[in-house]
């Protein structure tokens, strides 16, 4: 039984909002509590803790997107010290229980129903009793075994309560074949509508087309299972989602029936793929080929739409699916898709030729060979994207997914392919699209759309926005409408700043000032019909002050779409001071994901990294020593 929270000490209020302070680093450790428990703390006020926990409420709530809780007492604390209404429901908490729960007591457990986001379960042990996963009646989803050595629930759930039916998503980390069996007995009754499993199995490819092995890794290990029956009785489950894990079926029967719609996952020697012919809803399925295998059940499930990467050779499959000759002979199968929209099938073919004498920073290249093929009825006809373009080689595959769409906004959706090429910032997404001619009855490659970089679709405003940043002081956005059956650039909006040669004299700027244009241009036939320019003048020191027209660019429901918050909030830097901080931190690197293991070391990186990089959701790991001997 959990006895605790007795003493007057603690009890009293302005105690605990020290306290809180201390653990929130708002106040130095080093405050004296003068050992009185009255009300009245030697040397503060119960006013200053007043305005103390203010300020501390206003400030602590985003840090709650990453918080651990180890015990009901700690939960106790916190609770009287966040705003837990404003918690991101897209962080998460982590909470951190014992194998018999003796640290937490009823009314904590009751409590944990204000955790209105992602939880974290762990076990200071082994397991966690199936009881206190009840008390999370408030969570979105929950993650288990992800940074301890938690293998499984205990017990069963208390009489009268149930597995929370908000939880619509549980993920398992560290997963292994043999763990979490009571848990996967317990989501029978729940309502849950994804699974996720993440292996931890210790070698793994990290590049599916030159089958690089991970660092420090000499022999791949086999594939962790995990077994589809063990989740096929939950009436509600609509997609698992299986990382670095083969998938498995020890009975086909014990599939039908079950409302699986999607799968993603390995499959290798051992997985037995006839199963999918007992889901009648799967609509997708996406997987990995680690081994040979056959693969003419997935060929043949009509309806299904299709994602595979090939790791190793599969010649029955593609001898079933007549996979295109490569005229250079040189590439192997890489990936396939197949989706379907109004009785058409399209399939995507990629080949790739791994091209080991180029390299680039020491990054082997190579290049690809799509393919898109459409089925429509008794029509059979093939598309070779990029095939009259230069076939430079690149380290870039064509990994995004196929898709139908309606581009051109005339009611029939069309076919989109992503395509790589390099540009000013690193490689720009663009697009190979072929759109849906109503009177041949074919798609048709569109050569306007090709060359639009980063297209975004807006479906409402029936347009095509594109957005390029040149890092770190240039932006430029454009829009373009379908007119005539091509698509044509209607207006620009760039952001750059200006020489000095290029200031107009109107503005009379003060020396060593750093001036921004917005120039809108807008377009018409082709030609620029009218352009509009607003400047901004940046003096170091001083408060910028944007133009409205500058302003109405960022809004968030601006036609421009380009919100920035820094505009409303003064806190934009001048363009000098960008260029400055890029030059300084070229060379840094942000140090999340950092492992320290001693004063020396952490001595030895504080040059190397840039430490103001660091954002809310980074983290750097610090391994102590009992002793602390090595700081």
């Amino acid at each position: 039984m959990c006895v605790r929270r007795t003493s007057s000490f603690w009890e009293n209020a302005v105690v605990r909002k020290l306290v809180m302070l201390v653990l929130a680093g708002m106040l130095p450790v080093c405050c004296a509590f003068g050992g009185r428990s009255d009300g009245q703390l030697q040397g503060v006020s119960e006013e200053a803790a007043n305005r103390a926990e203010h300020k501390v409420t206003s400030v602590l709530p985003e840090s709650i997107s990453s918080m651990t809780i180890h015990s009901g007492e700690e939960f106790a604390l916190m609770r009287d010290w966040y705003d837990w209404e404003t918690l991101n429901p897209y962080g998460y908490v982590r909470i951190v229980f014992s194998e018999d729960l003796e640290d937490w007591l009823e009314e904590d457990l009751e409590a944990l129903a204000i955790l209105k986001c992602n939880v974290y379960v762990e076990s200071s042990g082994k397991t966690v009793p199936a009881r206190a996963l009840s008390y999370l009646t408030g969570a979105t989803s929950l993650f288990f075994g992800d940074d301890s050595v938690m293998t499984d629930v205990s017990g069963t759930l208390p009489e009268g309560r149930e597995f929370p039916e908000q939880i619509k998503t549980v993920m398992f980390m560290h997963y292994r074949e043999g763990k979490y069996k009571t848990l996967l007995r317990l989501l029978q009754d729940s309502q849950v509508e994804t699974v996720g499993v993440f292996s931890d199995t210790k070698a793994v490819w990290t590049d599916t087309a030159s089958k690089t092995r991970m660092e420090g890794v000499s022999e791949p290990e086999a594939l962790q299972g995990f077994w589809l029956d063990d989740v096929a009785g939950v009436s509600t489950l609509k997609e698992v989602v299986l990382r670095e894990a083969a998938i498995r079926v020890r009975d086909e029967r014990t599939m039908a029936g079950c409302g699986l719609e999607r799968i993603k996952g390995c499959v290798d020697g051992k997985t037995e793929i006839g199963f999918v012919e007992q889901l009648t809803r799967l609509k997708e399925l996406e997987c990995d080929i680690t081994e040979k295998c056959d693969l003419q059940p997935l060929f043949q499930k009509e309806g299904a739409e299709l994602f595979l990467r090939f790791q190793e050779e599969c010649p029955a499959f593609y001898q079933a699916v007549s996979w295109p000759e490569d005229k250079s002979g040189e590439r192997t199968p890489h990936s396939y898709q197949r989706r379907y929209d109004q009785g058409r099938m399209a399939e995507c073919f990629i080949s790739w030729r791994d091209d080991s004498d180029d390299e680039i920073f020491g990054i082997a290249m190579g290049s690809n060979n799509p393919c898109l093929r459409v089925t429509d009825g008794d029509a059979v006809y093939e598309f070779r994207p990029g095939e009259t373009e230069s076939n430079a080689p690149s380290m870039y595959l064509q990994e995004g997914r196929m898709r139908f769409q309606d581009i051109n906004f005339d009611g029939t959706k069309d076919l989109v392919m992503p395509a790589e090429r390099f540009g000013p910032t690193g490689p720009a997404a663009t697009e190979y699209a072929y759109l849906w001619n109503q009177g041949s009855g074919r798609y048709e490659f569109s050569p306007s759309y090709r060359w639009i970089d980063d297209p975004e679709v807006d479906e409402e405003q029936q347009l095509i926005r594109s957005e390029q940043i040149y890092w770190p002081i240039f932006h430029n956005w454009t829009i373009y409408r379908y007119v005539d059956g091509e698509f044509v650039m209607q207006s620009a909006l760039t952001e750059e700043p200006l020489e000095e040669d290029e200031i107009p004299e109107e503005l009379a700027v003060p020396e060593g000032a750093e001036v921004i244009r917005w120039q809108e241009t807008i377009m018409e036939n082709g030609e620029t019909a009218e352009t509009k320019n607003a400047y901004a003048v940046q003096i170091e020191g001083e408060e910028t002050v944007f133009p409205q027209r500058c302003k109405s660019y960022y809004e968030k429901d601006s036609y421009w779409a380009g919100y920035d918050p820094d505009i409303w909030e003064g806190k934009r830097e001048t363009p000098k001071e960008k260029e400055e901080e890029s030059q300084v931190n070229q060379n840094k690197r942000k140090p999340y994901s950092l492992t320290i293991h001693s004063g020396e070391e952490f001595a030895s990186v504080r040059n190397l990294y840039d430490w103001d990089g660091l954002e809310k959701y980074d983290y750097v790991r610090v391994v102590f020593s009992e002793d602390m001997k090595e700081w």
